[in-house]
């Protein structure tokens, strides 16, 4: 029976030095192959460009067909962005149309060898960005410089163009110049309603037309008091009068009346008053019938005559006295009642401007609701002008730092990393040959030592069966 005992460090040193040839050879083999490798495989070379990420129109703005007093702030850091357009730039379109553009389609390829030619096309571009940059690095491998750099092209420009039109939803110009145009036309017949209700109510400014009416209308009524206090005191007046001349004499009233005793008719009663003294001495001295008393007495009965023309009686008087009370009276009542007349208008007319003011407050809001609606598709319309400006001109927020580069040295196979992996390979396969190769030295001996034993006991038996 064989007994297994662990291997020692020594050990391993010994196998390691009784197969050193063994284990130089592997060594060596994997070496040459690696070098073999290195002059067959075929070479690869890289093109790299590179973007940079600032804050532009893109990021900064919604679209313009949103609604920017209802839209909710969604902060973006520049991670996020970064992020979203490094996804971007790996999504199967892009790269699709890249390899389209690099690798054109032939009418014999099947979708398989198509799709097997796209993973490894896909495996050969590397999109990265480095933590906390604004800046992208695209990078690509080819059989030829020619087909590196124009894949990074391809690619970079492909990416521009579509980053252009992500942002910039298609029609909305044109869909918010129509939009601005059917506003403005409203505007404008808002305008026209409110120039025109303004017209009808004869208005330049509701307030100021109510300012004047009013200060009218108070100035009328402060006459109107004014009036009736005169007038009331007027028929106080009269009142006060007609009282007061029935207790006056008549020698009084007629010189209230006819002024003072030194006037006309005072010198009329002493012409009338000697007449009649003449009468009565010609009447002592002739009868009734004498010419010269009848000349005297047609004198008197003249001068009578006159007197009792020219001196009226109370009545006369009275109505004389108030004459002028009554026409001061008449006219406060025809002044009073031309200012109520007034007054009546003027409160008419205010009746309809407030009338009026409905129609034309409405026409107002009306107005401003329509301006409003205007002005809001004007700021819109012109933001997607921007777009379409920026879109036309290729103007982005992505800056192309570093173009395509056309690199005419190669950067694979990588000589040194396949010789160290060649070499390590190499070791690792000697040392693997030499413990093979004692184990089945092992393996004989004890194999060996157990046929010994076999034909050692098969030798005792054939003793044995001939004694």
């Amino acid at each position: 029976m064989s007994h297994s005992f662990p291997m020692t460090l020594w050990d391993y040193f010994s196998v390691l030095y009784r197969y050193k040839l063994r284990a130089i050879s592997v060594v060596v083999i994997a070496v040459n192959l690696g070098l073999a490798w290195i002059a067959n495989a075929p070479k690869e070379y890289e093109s790299e460009a590179k973007l940079f990420v600032r804050v532009g129109w893109e990021n900064a703005g919604l679209d313009p067909t949103v609604n920017k007093a209802d839209a909710v702030a969604i902060n973006i850091s520049r991670e996020n962005e970064i992020t979203t357009m490094l996804e971007h730039l790996r999504c199967r379109p892009i790269l699709e149309n890249t390899m389209n553009l690099v690798i054109p389609p032939s009418p014999n390829d099947s979708v398989e060898s198509r799709e097997r030619a796209f993973e490894g096309f896909k495996r050969r571009i590397s999109i990265t960005s480095p933590k906390s940059s604004m800046v992208i690095r695209i990078a690509a491998k080819g059989d030829t410089p020619e087909v590196a750099h124009k894949t990074v092209a391809s690619l970079t420009s492909l990416y521009l163009d579509d980053h252009l039109l992500l942002s910039r939803p298609e029609g909305s110009y044109e869909f918010l110049v129509e939009q601005a145009e059917r506003l403005r036309e409203e505007f404008e017949l808002a305008q026209v309603e409110l120039r025109d209700a303004k017209n009808r109510g004869d208005l330049a400014s509701i307030q100021g037309r109510r300012t004047a009416l009013e200060s009218q209308i108070n100035v009328v009524q402060t006459k109107i008091n004014e009036v009736t206090a005169s007038l009331s005191a007027a028929e106080a007046k009269m009142l006060t009068l007609r009282s007061s001349i029935d207790t006056l004499p008549e020698p009084l009233l007629k010189q209230m009346v006819g002024g003072s005793p030194n006037d006309g008719i005072a010198t009329m009663r002493d012409k009338l008053f000697q007449l009649q003294v003449q009468q009565e001495e010609v009447k002592s001295k002739f009868q009734a019938a004498h010419p010269k008393y009848i000349a005297l007495q047609a004198q008197v009965d003249e001068m009578t005559a006159l007197l009792k023309k020219e001196n009226p009686d109370r009545p006369q008087i009275l109505q004389a006295i108030l004459a002028a009370d009554n026409s001061s009276k008449a006219a406060f009542v025809a002044q009073k009642q031309s200012l109520q007349s007034q007054l009546l208008e003027l409160r008419n007319e205010l009746m309809a401007l407030n009338e009026s003011e409905i129609q034309v407050t409405q026409s107002e809001m009306k107005l401003k609701h329509a301006e409003s609606k205007y002005m809001a598709f004007a700021t819109k319309t012109e933001d997607a002008r921007i777009d379409s400006a920026l879109l036309k001109d290729k103007i982005s927020n992505v800056q192309v730092i570093q173009p395509a580069s056309m690199s005419v040295l190669p950067v694979g196979p990588q000589k040194l990393n396949i010789l160290v992996l060649s070499f390590v390979f190499g070791v690792a396969g000697g040392i693997a040959l030499a413990l093979l190769s004692d184990q089945w030295a092992r393996f004989r001996a004890a194999s060996q030592k157990q046929n010994v034993r076999r034909r050692a006991r098969g030798f005792k038996f054939t003793r044995v069966v001939r004694t």
